[in-house]
């Protein structure tokens, strides 16, 4: 169903009020835990075990859960429970949250707004965060924006990060949970505790971008393209209207803009034979290549040699790149850091300082989008609506 101009301003402000969305987020995936201590950030929570109610913590009290042969054994002041697959820890408040702590491991403390599943799995802890989308939008804003930034800057991060979490929330389904707290879904460490970032998120609450199919846009970005974004095609197999290259003269002077590697001729010669083969006299454009813009092959010569699987291969900021050979020295010399599509943080972040408007920069790295408010997108579209789930990222 396409949205006409007529329908435009009026789905733009028009907000079906419901209840708010509810993201299940797979936390600290990446480490074998066995031993955690659970604290409530704000008054009483309420402990469940295998769906049985078991009684509550306060907030001076915590739950420390160990993994005990094929069980969980999960103690406090007053209580002392043992499961056989999961316990629940619920606030009562909708503003309170969980303090975690891991006790086997020198990670900070962090704190998780809305309540908290502990699965037995493998002979270790999985731990899954039911949070409600807009705290999960502020605390991801936060890890992968950081602080002290232009106000329209963390309005415009907001829109992009909530709408890759909608379009993205099936990413883990098969593991029980919609979205990772790392790069392969977006950054997550519990709680936002930065007042700008909270204020940028109430200011955009609810708002997505979509295609003129009213379909959520897979809002991609990273940190800096190097001075041009990529089309999408161009680094993945499939085309999207919306992630087309672009111009962007806002980012070159930003501290990611710019990289340099040096390898020895042998290395450099050794690795282009290895992996694609490339050897004797075919070497020759390969030795010195500078692009006029951002290329897909390394010098646009046969045998093809991709350069996303170079910069895989040898760990490098970006694709955009050139080469330099001197005598027995290879120099590659960069510009950007990530994969060059959708947004650019760092010029987006200077837009913002100048005067732009979030609204703007937005529609200068997303083309043909729209910006409207996630509650009417059932309204308007003849397709499987995003569902409100109760309790996946350059």
């Amino acid at each position: 169903m396409r949205l006409t101009a007529l329908l435009l301003p009026f789905l733009f402000a028009f907000s079906l009020v419901g209840q708010e969305r509810v993201l299940r987020i797979g936390i600290m995936r990446e480490r074998t835990i066995r031993s955690i201590l659970v604290m409530s950030a704000k008054g009483t929570c309420t402990v469940f075990a295998d769906g049985e109610r078991m009684g509550e913590i306060r907030v001076n009290d915590g739950l420390r859960i160990d993994v005990v042969g094929r069980a969980l054994s999960a103690k406090s002041l007053g209580l002392a429970i043992t499961a056989k697959q999961r316990i629940e820890l619920v606030p009562r408040m909708e503003t309170s949250g969980l303090r975690l702590r891991l006790l086997e491991s020198k990670l900070s403390e962090r704190t998780y707004p809305g309540s908290l599943v502990v699965d037995l799995k493998g002979g270790a802890i999985d731990l899954t965060n039911a949070v409600p989308l807009e705290a999960y939008t502020a605390g991801v804003v936060q890890a992968e924006a950081g602080k002290d930034h232009n106000g329209e800057y963390y309005k415009l991060q907001s829109v992009s990060c909530r709408t890759y979490a909608l379009c993205n929330h099936r990413k883990h389904a098969a593991e029980g949970f919609e979205l990772c707290d790392a790069v392969h879904c977006q950054v997550y460490h519990g709680q936002c505790k930065q007042d700008s970032i909270t204020k940028a998120v109430d200011a955009t609450r609810g708002l997505v971008l979509v295609d003129p199919e009213i379909k959520l846009i897979h809002a991609l970005f990273h940190s800096n393209c190097g001075g041009e974004t990529m089309n999408a095609e161009d680094l993945w197999t499939k085309r999207e209207p919306y992630l087309r290259s672009t111009v962007d003269t806002y980012c070159r002077n930003a501290p990611h803009a710019n990289w340099k590697r040096t390898l020895s001729r042998k290395e450099w010669t050794a690795y282009l034979d290895r992996r694609f083969g490339v050897r004797g006299a075919a070497l020759k454009p390969y030795l010195n290549y500078t692009p006029g813009c951002r290329d897909i092959y390394l010098g646009n010569s046969l045998p093809l040699v991709p350069l996303k699987h170079i910069r895989e291969d040898l760990k490098l900021n970006s694709t955009y790149f050139t080469v330099t050979t001197t005598g027995e020295q290879v120099v590659l010399e960069g510009r950007g850091f990530g994969h060059g599509v959708g947004l650019c943080q760092e010029g987006a972040m200077r837009m913002a300082v100048e005067g732009k408007s979030y609204i703007d920069i937005l529609h200068h790295y997303y083309t043909y989008v729209h910006m409207v408010d996630v509650n009417t997108l059932d309204f308007f579209r003849e397709e499987e609506p995003v569902p409100a789930i109760a309790g996946p990222r350059r």
